[in-house]
Protein backbone atom coordinates (compact mmCIF):
# COMPACT_ATOMS: atom_id res chain seq x y z
CA UNK A 1 0.00 0.00 0.00
CA UNK A 2 2.80 2.88 1.07
CA UNK A 3 3.90 2.28 -2.84
CA UNK A 4 0.52 3.27 -4.48
CA UNK A 5 0.25 6.20 -1.56
CA UNK A 6 3.51 7.53 -3.10
CA UNK A 7 3.33 6.61 -6.90
CA UNK A 8 -0.40 7.56 -7.81
CA UNK A 9 -0.63 11.41 -6.77
CA UNK A 10 2.70 12.12 -7.97
CA UNK A 11 2.22 10.41 -11.10
CA UNK A 12 -1.19 12.39 -11.15
CA UNK A 13 0.40 15.66 -10.90
CA UNK A 14 3.13 15.52 -13.35
CA UNK A 15 0.25 14.01 -15.84
CA UNK A 16 -1.74 17.45 -14.57
CA UNK A 17 1.58 19.38 -15.32
CA UNK A 18 1.88 18.57 -19.35
CA UNK A 19 -1.95 18.99 -19.46
CA UNK A 20 -2.86 22.00 -18.03
CA UNK A 21 0.60 24.07 -18.42
CA UNK A 22 2.01 24.23 -21.99
CA UNK A 23 3.72 27.37 -21.62
CA UNK A 24 6.56 26.29 -19.85
CA UNK A 25 7.28 23.56 -22.48
CA UNK A 26 8.25 23.51 -25.76
CA UNK A 27 8.95 20.71 -28.46
CA UNK A 28 12.68 20.60 -29.01
CA UNK A 29 14.03 20.66 -32.93
CA UNK A 30 16.45 17.94 -33.73
CA UNK A 31 20.02 20.07 -33.87
CA UNK A 32 20.76 22.61 -31.02
CA UNK A 33 23.67 24.73 -31.01
CA UNK A 34 24.24 27.19 -28.63
CA UNK A 35 26.81 29.98 -29.34
CA UNK A 36 27.32 31.72 -25.86
CA UNK A 37 27.79 28.14 -23.90
CA UNK A 38 29.87 26.51 -27.07
CA UNK A 39 28.09 23.28 -27.64
CA UNK A 40 25.82 21.50 -30.28
CA UNK A 41 24.02 17.93 -29.61
CA UNK A 42 21.22 16.80 -31.06
CA UNK A 43 18.20 16.70 -29.23
CA UNK A 44 15.58 13.88 -28.86
CA UNK A 45 12.30 14.09 -31.12
CA UNK A 46 9.23 14.27 -29.35
CA UNK A 47 10.86 15.38 -25.88
CA UNK A 48 10.27 18.81 -24.76
CA UNK A 49 12.22 21.65 -23.81
CA UNK A 50 11.44 22.86 -20.11
CA UNK A 51 11.70 27.08 -19.44
CA UNK A 52 12.11 27.50 -15.64
CA UNK A 53 11.11 31.36 -16.01
CA UNK A 54 7.91 31.25 -17.27
CA UNK A 55 6.72 28.11 -14.92
CA UNK A 56 3.45 28.85 -12.86
CA UNK A 57 3.89 25.88 -11.15
CA UNK A 58 6.87 26.21 -9.20
CA UNK A 59 5.96 23.46 -6.47
CA UNK A 60 7.45 20.56 -9.09
CA UNK A 61 10.85 23.09 -9.93
CA UNK A 62 11.48 23.51 -6.13
CA UNK A 63 11.09 19.64 -5.59
CA UNK A 64 13.49 19.30 -8.25
CA UNK A 65 15.97 22.57 -6.58
CA UNK A 66 16.19 20.35 -4.19
CA UNK A 67 17.88 17.16 -5.71
CA UNK A 68 20.40 19.69 -7.81
CA UNK A 69 21.08 22.96 -8.40
CA UNK A 70 19.15 24.08 -12.02
CA UNK A 71 20.60 27.05 -12.30
CA UNK A 72 23.32 25.53 -14.50
CA UNK A 73 21.41 23.56 -16.84
CA UNK A 74 21.36 25.24 -20.64
CA UNK A 75 18.72 22.20 -21.95
CA UNK A 76 16.23 20.33 -19.59
CA UNK A 77 14.55 17.87 -21.48
CA UNK A 78 11.46 15.50 -20.40
CA UNK A 79 9.04 13.41 -22.42
CA UNK A 80 6.63 12.64 -19.66
CA UNK A 81 7.06 15.31 -16.70
CA UNK A 82 10.65 16.54 -15.15
CA UNK A 83 9.77 13.99 -12.40
CA UNK A 84 9.32 11.15 -14.78
CA UNK A 85 12.45 11.56 -16.48
CA UNK A 86 14.59 14.26 -17.15
CA UNK A 87 18.00 14.85 -19.84
CA UNK A 88 20.14 18.13 -18.91
CA UNK A 89 23.08 19.56 -20.23
CA UNK A 90 24.90 22.51 -18.94
CA UNK A 91 27.89 24.08 -18.10
CA UNK A 92 29.20 24.92 -13.96
CA UNK A 93 31.60 27.72 -14.13
CA UNK A 94 34.58 26.48 -11.83
CA UNK A 95 34.20 29.49 -9.72
CA UNK A 96 30.53 28.87 -8.56
CA UNK A 97 30.27 27.24 -5.08
CA UNK A 98 28.51 24.05 -5.60
CA UNK A 99 25.67 24.13 -3.07
CA UNK A 100 26.55 20.43 -1.15
CA UNK A 101 30.15 20.69 -0.66
CA UNK A 102 33.34 22.76 0.39
CA UNK A 103 35.10 20.93 -1.92
CA UNK A 104 35.63 23.11 -5.06
CA UNK A 105 35.97 22.56 -8.62
CA UNK A 106 39.15 24.04 -10.61
CA UNK A 107 40.53 24.23 -13.87
CA UNK A 108 43.42 22.35 -14.11
CA UNK A 109 41.57 19.23 -12.39
CA UNK A 110 41.57 16.18 -14.43
CA UNK A 111 38.76 14.08 -14.98
CA UNK A 112 39.08 11.74 -11.39
CA UNK A 113 39.67 14.71 -9.22
CA UNK A 114 36.57 16.35 -10.94
CA UNK A 115 34.21 13.06 -10.35
CA UNK A 116 35.51 12.98 -6.78
CA UNK A 117 33.53 16.78 -6.30
CA UNK A 118 30.41 16.47 -8.46
CA UNK A 119 30.45 12.78 -6.26
CA UNK A 120 30.85 14.61 -3.02
CA UNK A 121 28.23 17.05 -4.27
CA UNK A 122 25.83 14.01 -4.35
CA UNK A 123 26.80 12.15 -1.14
CA UNK A 124 26.62 15.79 0.98
CA UNK A 125 22.86 16.90 -0.36
CA UNK A 126 21.37 16.69 2.57
CA UNK A 127 17.79 16.59 1.15
CA UNK A 128 18.46 13.17 -0.35
CA UNK A 129 19.21 9.78 1.42
CA UNK A 130 20.74 6.66 0.68
CA UNK A 131 22.84 8.19 -2.43
CA UNK A 132 25.39 5.44 -3.35
CA UNK A 133 27.78 5.87 -6.40
CA UNK A 134 27.19 2.96 -8.57
CA UNK A 135 30.17 3.80 -11.07
CA UNK A 136 32.78 6.31 -11.48
CA UNK A 137 35.07 5.79 -14.58
CA UNK A 138 36.40 7.75 -17.19
CA UNK A 139 34.52 8.88 -20.55
CA UNK A 140 35.33 10.90 -23.23
CA UNK A 141 32.56 13.99 -22.95
CA UNK A 142 31.60 15.93 -26.09
CA UNK A 143 35.19 15.23 -27.51
CA UNK A 144 37.01 15.96 -24.56
CA UNK A 145 38.76 13.52 -21.09
CA UNK A 146 36.21 13.49 -18.77
CA UNK A 147 34.26 11.14 -16.46
CA UNK A 148 30.84 9.04 -16.04
CA UNK A 149 29.39 8.68 -12.43
CA UNK A 150 26.34 6.19 -12.16
CA UNK A 151 24.11 6.82 -9.02
CA UNK A 152 21.03 6.76 -7.16
CA UNK A 153 19.57 8.13 -4.48
CA UNK A 154 16.25 8.58 -2.45
CA UNK A 155 14.27 11.80 -2.93
CA UNK A 156 12.24 13.75 -0.33
CA UNK A 157 8.78 11.53 -1.98
CA UNK A 158 10.90 8.70 -0.97
CA UNK A 159 11.23 7.31 -4.23
CA UNK A 160 14.91 5.70 -5.44
CA UNK A 161 16.10 7.86 -8.63
CA UNK A 162 19.14 6.50 -11.05
CA UNK A 163 21.15 8.78 -12.66
CA UNK A 164 24.46 9.11 -15.40
CA UNK A 165 26.27 12.16 -15.01
CA UNK A 166 28.77 13.55 -17.83
CA UNK A 167 31.17 15.76 -17.08
CA UNK A 168 34.61 16.96 -18.56
CA UNK A 169 36.38 20.16 -17.62
CA UNK A 170 37.22 22.79 -20.83
CA UNK A 171 38.29 25.47 -19.98
CA UNK A 172 36.87 27.59 -17.00
CA UNK A 173 33.62 25.16 -16.73
CA UNK A 174 32.65 22.11 -16.07
CA UNK A 175 30.36 20.93 -18.86
CA UNK A 176 27.69 18.03 -18.47
CA UNK A 177 24.99 15.87 -19.88
CA UNK A 178 22.93 14.32 -17.28
CA UNK A 179 19.76 11.99 -17.08
CA UNK A 180 17.67 11.05 -14.22
CA UNK A 181 14.30 9.10 -14.08
CA UNK A 182 12.68 6.88 -11.12
CA UNK A 183 14.98 3.35 -11.35
CA UNK A 184 11.77 1.41 -11.41
CA UNK A 185 10.99 1.12 -14.74
CA UNK A 186 11.36 4.77 -16.14
CA UNK A 187 15.39 4.69 -15.99
CA UNK A 188 15.78 1.95 -18.62
CA UNK A 189 12.74 2.69 -19.96
CA UNK A 190 14.69 5.87 -22.26
CA UNK A 191 18.22 5.12 -21.31
CA UNK A 192 19.16 4.07 -25.01
CA UNK A 193 17.45 8.16 -25.47
CA UNK A 194 19.80 9.70 -23.48
CA UNK A 195 23.00 7.44 -24.75
CA UNK A 196 22.20 8.93 -28.32
CA UNK A 197 21.57 12.28 -27.17
CA UNK A 198 24.71 11.37 -24.70
CA UNK A 199 27.11 10.45 -27.93
CA UNK A 200 26.31 13.55 -29.94
CA UNK A 201 27.09 15.73 -27.63
CA UNK A 202 30.36 18.03 -28.87
CA UNK A 203 31.86 20.91 -26.97
CA UNK A 204 32.63 23.06 -29.81
CA UNK A 205 36.60 25.08 -29.90
CA UNK A 206 35.59 28.12 -28.71
CA UNK A 207 34.96 26.77 -25.16
CA UNK A 208 38.66 26.18 -24.21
Amino acid sequence: MKRIFFWVPWVFANILLLLSCGVPYSLVTERHVTSPENFAVDLPQGWRQHNLSSDPLQGFTAMLEKRRKLSWDVIRLTRDGLLLQQICIGRIPVTDELPNTKRKLTQQMIPLEAAEVISDDIRSNSNLTHQQIIEDVPATVGGYPGFKLHYTYRAEDRLKIEGLFYGAIVGPSLYYVLYEAPAQHYFNKDLQVFDKTASSFQILKGAS
